[in-house]
């Protein structure tokens, strides 16, 4: 039987507000974390009130209204007229720690220096990682006492391999193959991943990309760079680009994945990674950014600026059949430790901290 969980009393008002209409967020974003954080807070919460809105706080009577998703070049949070004391989340600011990647040009400064001011203002910030906390106490110049870590989780499902068989099927996927679910900006590095997969040997492997953007972005500069990647490659019809898998699909291509690959330049969490490991898919990980937080000892790393490492520890992952079984062992724990009682429990602490 489950152990009952222990609930939360202190009888706050608080209302979430999930920024849905603004760039970056989607179907697999900051809707399924405002939406998780509703969901487990009315569960867990005896006398608080939770209330969940879209786009704008509605409820006039909020103690603390709670913004998921903060955009630095979006006016996701100028303007605002309510008087209630407000908590932001702020994923990460990686487009102003690369700035040469992410132009925006001056209207795009002007709306981060509005969006800044707004900011600064916040009861508290909540940030995933420690790499993320730097880098907001570093461009806004707000107190790192105010920026509260709570990492991320995965959903914990329960994938047969009767259903992987049947998911496989309907993507035709191969036998065999590398798997990198996510967005195709700069920071991601598909084409360093591209790169690295043409320097294998192998005519069984096969590389399977996931992510809308693949589908939804082609006229962009991004896209274009890994299509010229894919046809430099010389492997074109051993690249697979799914595009959008629903979320219930997504277990099984990780479980079904010889490797998960996460080759970022930098990262403010590194989701995938978590999802990958709880379904008992080795991982194969950037050492930039956040990524070393979220997977801790529990994945292989290589240096993204050093594109023969990158290759020599992929070809070492994929010869090496018990250092991924190692990796398969204590990453489905590793993950696990990472749970969404653990992120509602803390970030509640923030709201107890903020409304003393």
């Amino acid at each position: 039987m489950a152990k009952k969980q222990k609930k939360l009393k202190s009888g706050f008002r608080v209302e979430i507000v999930s920024k849905s209409l603004y760039a970056g967020s989607g179907p697999r974003g900051v809707d399924v974390y405002a939406r998780h954080l509703f969901d487990e807070l009315s569960r867990i919460s005896s006398t608080d009130k939770i209330l969940l809105a879209k786009d704008k706080p509605v409820d006039k009577k909020s103690d603390l209204i709670h913004y998921t998703f903060f955009d630095p070049f979006f006016l996701t949070l100028w303007g605002l007229t309510s008087k209630a004391r407000y908590v932001v989340t702020v994923h990460d600011l990686i487009p102003l720690k690369f700035p040469e990647h992410f132009p925006v040009g001056l209207k795009g400064k002007a709306k981060w220096l509005l969006q800044k001011s707004t900011l600064q203002k916040s009861a508290a910030i909540i940030t995933d990682s420690l790499c993320s906390k730097k880098d907001i106490a570093h461009f806004t110049g707000i107190k790192e006492d105010r920026i509260f870590v709570v990492p991320l989780a995965a959903g914990h499902t329960l994938v047969s391999s009767k259903i992987v068989k049947v998911v496989t099927k309907e993507y035709n996927l191969p036998e065999r193959y590398l798997l990198y679910v996510g967005d195709i900006n700069w920071n991601k590095n598909v084409p360093g991943l591209i790169r690295a997969f043409a320097a294998l040997d192998s005519k069984q492997t096969h590389l399977v990309l996931v992510g809308k953007a693949f589908e939804s972005s082609k006229e962009t500069v991004e896209y274009k760079t890994i299509e010229e990647a894919i046809k430099e490659s010389g492997k074109s019809e051993f690249i697979h680009m799914l595009g959008f898998v629903p979320s219930h699909h997504l277990p099984s291509i990780y479980r079904g994945a010889t490797l998960y690959i996460q080759p970022s330049w930098y990262e403010g969490f590194g989701f995938p990674v978590l999802e990958a490991m709880e379904q008992k898919t080795p991982v194969l990980s950037a050492i930039t950014g956040s990524l070393m937080e979220v997977a801790g000892s529990h994945a292989h790393y290589f240096d993204p600026s050093d594109q023969k490492d990158f290759v020599a520890k992929l070809k070492d992952l994929l010869r090496n059949k018990a250092k991924r079984q190692q990796y398969i062992e204590s990453g489905r724990d590793w993950a696990r430790s990472f749970s969404w009682e653990k992120v509602v429990k803390e970030t509640h602490a923030v709201y107890e901290k903020v409304l003393g």
